[in-house]
């Protein structure tokens, strides 16, 4: 047995550098095929930034798109599916700056399409034989939430033109051709309405002239609440919907008016399909009529699953070492016998595989891009512990994954316990599932404990647990945090006066609630792009969280004059003076979803108070902070070095 180096916690060395996390990595997204060439596509970030349309040949990966070009939109603020592959093989795009592009793939040449300073696109479904091609259009000619409007539109890959196909609701989500291109099918709702309880599926047949005829919705308007429509090849057009708790898949086969229940022995309680702020998620995949590919989500973990849709049956594909975790815009049918999945274990970081499935059922798993360019050996890493704690102050449930620090060649002192760092995820309706990442395993190797949050409001545990947050953000959630604290020093985990939290948007809102709410148990926050002024927020907040903002905020039944006085409790911005412990905020100046005077007035008011803050704005950025994954990084570690290791 090899001798250990004795060092404290949080300072151990690691082979895991800022490098390994940023440079050296990329996040993997939105597999797509050419069905008449069998080429596939998928998308990559870059260290800039970027976001790098890359095909897969049998000489490897390689890049498609200028390195003058970066593929996003800013749809809904959030944006949402970049790219679809057209039936001539080209392929249709948007820019970061929601100007769209067609690429050819081949000569690397691209030719604008669209350019108009109020509209943009995003979710592009290529139509199978035309130019055509559906999207989202989103106008701003008048530039109020209020009077931002949405539509499903075609553009023509040829020519630019742009027609307006379905209009008169206030959201849009993942308009779909059929795979004959006869049919068209998306999902809609009105304000006030939430999609996560109210998205409706709409199906309408196609026409030639690009109309749309005999709208309806399959089923009856029962169906509510839908999420990923999806066609499979032989015409089945399938979803997800809540049954019992839990969202299951349902399929309306061709020629039928009534969709059937797909119901699978053992999946009862897993989460078939997502929907989330950011559109074009894609967590399933219909192979044939006979089998179907998903993401089973149980308690937070995802399950790599082959359905056979004949049988009622199902077995699991990858184990959770190298498959607990895949979500958004991650799968795509290549033929009937194999399909692209996106997905990290506990002991894999994010990888895009090639699966195949004969006609037994038996299957073959083929790496084809890994989100690494380092390989670490896996004993280096920390596995993640489920942690499932009952709440002592109501019957709730609190959910989460846990990695304790570990490093092969370190140890600390005897007697003394690791700092813990809380990472809070955004939304709120979101959830973090425990599949390797190369950011959390580096302050693991350094000695830190690392604990991501799925907080009451989370996704991945049954409608009930989801909708738990509303009318209670701020308060149950903060609450959750604590008690996850309380629960790790009783055990005597961690060191109680070295307890970081820090989070993204509602994570970020969640890290100053905890501290005005509990400020003897958080040493130190790090909120990112956070809310301070939730009254504010909901007033000048964009289109798609205009509602959203309300229903996580008041509580039902709450009279009228009454509602000021909740949005003022539940403002950190009004409680600043609660917050004994050293606060760090960084914040994007172009954050459109939440503004950047969130910061600097909570950021003031503590300085006015004399605590101890440090704001940090990041030119240029935008809500999610793209492009400085290693200024964050540096940033981070040094906050943590100076107020949790003292």
């Amino acid at each position: 047995m090899a001798i250990k180096n004795i060092a404290p916690y949080g300072e151990w060395e690691s082979p895991i550098t800022i490098g390994s996390v940023t440079s050296r990595s990329r996040t993997l997204s939105s597999p797509r095929l050419h069905r008449q060439s069998g080429r596939a596509f998928f998308t990559e970030t870059k260290e800039t930034g970027n976001n790098c349309i890359v095909e897969i040949t049998s000489d490897g990966i390689k890049d498609r798109l200028p390195p003058e070009y970066s593929a996003g939109n800013t749809v809904y603020e959030y944006g949402g599916a970049t790219f679809d592959v057209m039936s001539d093989g080209r392929i249709m795009f948007s820019k970061t700056d929601n100007t769209v592009h067609v690429l050819d793939p081949d000569r690397g040449e691209v030719m604008e399409l669209v350019a108009n300073p109020v509209l943009r696109y995003s979710n592009f479904n290529a139509h199978p034989t035309s130019a055509w091609v559906l999207a989202v259009e989103e106008d701003h000619q008048h530039d109020t939430p209020d009077q931002v409007k949405n539509y499903v539109v075609v553009i023509n890959g040829n020519t630019g033109e742009v027609r307006r196909v379905i209009s008169g609701s206030d959201f849009y989500y993942t308009p779909q051709f059929s795979p004959d291109g006869t049919q068209v099918a998306w999902l809609e709702w009105n304000h006030p309405a939430l999609p996560f309880s109210s998205a409706k599926l709409k199906l309408s047949v196609w026409r030639e002239d690009t109309s749309i005829d005999h709208i309806r919705t399959p089923g009856g308007s029962e169906i509510e609440g839908a999420v990923e429509p999806r066609w499979g090849p032989e015409g089945s057009l399938y979803y997800g919907q809540e049954v019992n708790g839990y969202r299951q898949l349902f399929r309306l086969k061709p020629g039928e008016n009534i969709p059937s229940h797909v119901q699978i022995s053992g999946l009862d309680n897993a989460e078939l399909g997502q929907i989330i702020w950011w559109q074009g998620s894609q967590t399933y995949c219909p192979l044939s009529a006979k089998y179907l590919i998903a993401s089973a989500v149980m308690c937070g973990v995802a399950n790599l699953v082959l359905i056979d849709l004949e049988n009622a049956s199902w077995t699991q594909l990858a184990n959770s070492t190298s498959f607990s975790d895949t979500a958004f815009d991650s799968m795509a049918r290549l033929s009937d016998s194999h399909a692209l999945v996106i997905g990290s274990g506990t002991t894999v970081s994010q990888t895009l595989y090639e699966i195949r499935v004969d006609g037994n059922g038996q299957t073959a798993i083929r790496v084809v891009r890994k989100s690494s360019d380092e390989e670490f050996d896996p004993s280096l890493y920390s596995t993640p512990e489920t942690i499932h704690i009952k709440s002592k102050s109501t019957p709730r449930d609190i959910y989460g994954f846990l990695w304790m620090p570990h490093n092969p060649k370190f140890c600390a002192p005897q007697g003394t316990l690791p700092p813990l760092i809380i990472s809070i995820h955004g939304g709120p309706t979101g959830h973090v599932g425990p599949g390797l990442k190369i950011k959390t395993q580096y302050f693991t190797t350094r000695g830190y404990a690392f604990f991501y949050i799925n907080y009451a409001g989370s996704t991945g545990y049954g409608g009930q647990y989801r909708d738990s947050l509303f009318g209670n953000w701020g308060i149950t959630d903060s609450d959750d945090v604590f008690e996850c604290v309380e629960f790790f020093v009783a055990q005597g985990r961690v060191k109680p006066e070295g307890v970081g939290i820090t989070g993204p948007s509602a994570g970020g809102y969640n890290v100053l609630q905890s501290m005005i709410r509990y400020p003897k148990t958080i040493t130190s926050g790090l909120c990112l792009s956070g809310v301070s002024d939730v009254k504010k927020l909901a007033e000048d907040t964009h289109k798609l969280e205009m509602k959203y903002i309300e229903a996580l905020t008041i509580p039902k039944n709450t009279p009228p004059n009454q509602i000021d006085r909740v949005y003022y409790e539940r403002s950190p911005i009004n409680y600043a003076s609660n917050i004994e412990h050293p606060l760090m905020l960084i914040h994007g100046t172009d954050d459109t979803v939440v503004p950047i005077e969130q910061a600097r007035s909570i950021a003031k008011a503590i300085e006015t108070r004399g605590g101890i803050v440090k704001l940090l704005e990041l030119e240029g950025k935008g809500h999610t902070l793209g492009g400085s994954a290693r200024v964050l990084l540096e940033e981070e570690e040094k906050w943590w070095q100076n107020t949790l290791l003292s």
